[in-house]
C-alpha cells in the first residue's frame, strides 16, 4: 500500500501543475523514482507532496532517471506559469 501512496506523491510532483495537451505522459517518472522513493523517503507520511518535499531534500542520492524526472516535471510546471511558448 505504501507503494502506491509513493507513487501517487511523485505523480503529484510531476502533475502539479496543468500539463498541455501534447505534454507526455508522467508514467515515465513515477517509474523512476518509486525505488529512490522506497529508499529515501520510507518513513515520509504521504500527502501534500510531502515524498516531492522528501526527493528534493536527498536530490544528490537519487538516481539520474529521478533526477531527470524531477527536472521535467519542473520544466513542465515553470512553463505552465509562464504561459504557452510563442510560435
Amino acid at each position: 500500500m505504501k507503494t502506491v501512496f509513493y507513487a501517487f506523491s511523485v505523480l503529484a510532483l510531476a502533475a502539479s501543475s496543468a500539463f498541455a495537451a501534447d505534454q507526455p505522459p508522467v508514467a515515465g517518472g513515477r517509474a523512476a523514482c518509486k525505488a529512490d522513493a522506497a529508499a529515501l523517503c520510507s518513513g515520509v507520511q504521504p500527502g501534500n507532496h510531502r515524498i516531492a518535499a522528501c526527493l528534493k531534500q536527498n536530490e544528490a542520492k537519487v538516481s539520474p532517471a529521478c533526477k531527470d524526472a524531477m527536472a521535467q516535471a519542473q520544466d513542465r510546471k515553470a512553463q505552465s506559469k509562464s504561459g504557452p511558448a510563442p510560435q
